[in-house]
């Protein structure tokens, strides 16, 4: 039996308690219970488990959470028995992280150990809450495979889980879908600190401090180089020893005297020398901080070298100080936040080849310069909210006289909202001089371009077009795509895709005794506009079709994709519109408007927080993300959303 996507009516807590309680009562039964944070996963277990004490049953539980364990150890797994109205820890296995996530495949071979040797009597899992994104795709199906689950509970307010529904759908076990209780809430972040780090206090409560030698000990885990001793201090480590059981502490320090060795701190009474001497140390990203609370260290990134190009394009029309503004340079573009993080969205991008300029979304343009606003060919507007759109009238302004036309693209509706900012100003001296702008709309896979021009009352229609794939503009060296999104109204997200190059393999042209010549510009002529079977004339007089000839004699780079995406609501749709648009791309550039605590607020104004940011770039595996559009409220605490950020996705561009 299949398991089935979410009903329309989940079943209530209390009645999820009786069928549950049936499921447990069964032969050696295993129950999954799975669900975001704040779902009462933990809450539904210790009830589970008084009923069945009740009945004079034991029952077993496994703490899957290394970050928020229920009971036992932070940054590990953890395995109890019911008694005594509470769960008393038997066993654990150390993961030295905090993040199931990141550590994953770890996490699901500790919980396979930790299963193996239950008794016959019942076992919850209690699963971390990872349920978005690769992460929750993959941890989904590796947990029921390895602790051998038979049952299934999935706690799920509204359709929060439905980018899971595939993993679902193809699992051997059926699926109980459960409403949280409605007292069920997700701790807020201290809370979540606090209680672990308490947790590693009382572990640590009554300890001995003791000398290891490094050079007899094997070092599993991500350990930090031996060379950098300033990041060993406070990290988590674990010690196994011959008979494969583990002891957890943390490092104060390492030296060299003359050889490496650690300072550490483990409970008291623990012998660590001769037989007894760990043969192997695990470290990885949990540890202890300055201020004493138990948290997931950074690994710092290795800057790229900084590259070579012109100035800043944009020079502040004030004298205030500002922060550098975000920029991206590359062969064919350079790319930058006109008005930084926090004001109206503006992104510029001028083209290398050319003095070509193209703006995404149109905030205040008091920051761009009229040299590269005469150069704007073409604009795209993701949605026509104020400080999206409010931009125009700049924009118009330093378009008069300018002698071509300037191409505005953007959701139903468009059309109607610029030439309401053109009617809203007198044009009785411009005559027929006056810009012309083709704004183009972008409705399903059909793009309706209108005619605007001041002076002129109508919206002229111009003959619409079918796309293919959301291209809504290709041309020799680039094309753009859009997909539409939700943000409590239809919005745009672009990607400025670059042509590939295409290079002439020499080595094959000697091989097939073929001189260069004009068939070669003709040939690649014929790929670029995407033609493979035209038939090329060789030199030797033969003929063939430029697609065989491509895959005999030319090479080609891939393009470096950058996405732009603007205001839009945390749902599954729009995170699988827009991984699929930024797939594999070189850069991503997405609005992270709110922090994690803020989520409620970022829901109602349908825009992401920065873990979703974060999410979003991991899951697309782009190369590198420039989050932006925070809102002005964090102003004064831009480190912590790149904090927020970076515990997620680490490449980010500042």
């Amino acid at each position: 039996m299949k398991a089935q996507p979410m009903p329309n009516q989940p079943l209530p807590h209390t009645q999820a308690l009786s069928v549950l309680l049936q499921v447990l009562t069964q032969p050696r039964p295993r129950l999954l219970l799975y669900g975001a944070p704040g779902t009462g996963k933990s809450h539904l277990a210790v009830a589970l488990a008084q009923r069945l004490q009740a009945r004079n049953m034991a029952c077993y539980c496994l703490s899957a959470d290394p970050g928020s364990p229920t009971f036992g150890l932070p940054g590990a797994l953890n395995l109890g028995l019911w008694q005594d109205d509470q769960w008393q820890p038997k066993a654990f296995e150390p993961l030295c992280s905090l993040d199931a996530g990141r550590f994953r495949l770890p996490l699901i071979d500790a919980l396979s150990r930790l299963s193996a040797n239950i008794p016959e009597a019942p076992l919850i899992i209690d699963a971390p809450g990872v349920s978005r994104g690769i992460a929750a795709a993959e941890l989904l199906p590796a947990l029921i495979t390895s602790c051998r689950i038979n049952h299934l509970a999935v706690l799920s307010r509204s359709d929060e889980l439905q980018h899971l529904h595939p993993e679902l759908d193809s699992l051997t076990i059926s699926a109980l879908w459960i409403k949280p209780h409605e007292l069920a809430r997700a701790p807020n972040r201290s809370a979540r600190i606090s209680n672990r780090s308490s947790l590693w206090q009382a572990y640590l409560l009554n300890h001995q401090e003791v000398w290891l030698p490094l050079d007899e000990i094997a070092l599993l885990g991500t350990p930090p180089p031996l060379t950098s001793p300033e990041r060993w201090a406070g990290l988590m480590i674990a010690l196994r020893r011959d008979n494969d059981t583990w002891l957890m502490g943390e490092v104060l320090e390492l030296a060299e005297t003359p050889q490496h060795q650690l300072r550490i701190r483990c409970p008291a009474g623990t012998c660590l020398e001769g037989a007894a001497m760990p043969k192997a140390l695990l470290v990885r990203d949990a540890c202890r901080q300055a201020d004493g609370s138990l948290a997931t260290v950074k690994t710092p990134q290795a800057q790229p070298p900084a590259p070579v190009s012109a100035p800043s394009l944009i020079h502040p029309v004030d004298t205030a100080p500002r922060a550098p503004l975000p920029r991206i340079v590359r062969g064919d573009i350079i790319a930058e936040m006109v008005n930084g993080l926090f004001d109206d969205p503006l992104l510029l991008i001028k083209t290398q080849w050319s003095r070509r300029c193209m703006l995404f979304d149109l905030g205040h343009t008091s920051r761009l310069p009229v040299r590269l606003a005469h150069n704007v060919t073409d604009v795209f507007i993701t949605h026509a909210h104020i400080d999206h759109i409010g931009g125009f009238m700049g924009l118009l302004r330093t378009r008069l006289g300018a002698p071509a036309p300037c191409n505005i693209y953007g959701p139903p509706g468009l059309a109607r909202h610029i030439a309401g900012m053109l009617s809203g100003v007198l044009w009785d001296r411009i005559g027929d001089r006056g810009p012309v702008f083709r704004v183009f709309e972008l409705h399903g896979s059909t793009l309706k371009p209108y005619r605007l021009q001041p002076g002129k009352a109508d919206i002229k229609p111009l003959p619409e077009r079918e796309i293919e794939a959301g291209i809504i503009l290709a041309e020799e060296r680039f094309k753009i795509r859009a997909v539409e999104l939700d943000h409590h109204t239809p919005v745009l997200a672009y990607a400025y895709i670059p042509c590939s190059a295409l290079t002439v393999d020499t080595e094959a042209m000697q091989r097939l005794s073929l001189a260069e010549g004009p068939w070669l510009a003709e040939l690649i002529s014929a790929l670029k506009h995407e033609k493979p079977s035209q038939l090329i004339t060789l030199p030797n007089g033969e003929t063939a079709s430029a697609g065989v000839l491509a895959e005999q004699l030319l090479h080609r780079k891939p393009g470096e994709t950058l996405v732009y995406a603007a205001d839009l609501a945390d749902t599954a749709d729009n995170r699988r519109k827009l991984v699929e648009l930024a797939w594999g791309a070189q850069t991503l550039i997405c609005e992270a408007a709110f922090n994690e605590a803020d989520r409620e607020r970022a829901d109602e104004h349908g825009h992401l927080t920065t873990a979703a940011c974060a999410e979003i770039a991991s899951e697309a595996q782009v190369q590198q993300l420039l989050p932006f559009h925070f809102s002005r409220r964090y102003e004064d605490q831009a480190e912590m959303m790149y904090a927020e950020i970076e515990a997620e996705f680490s490449r980010v561009l500042r």
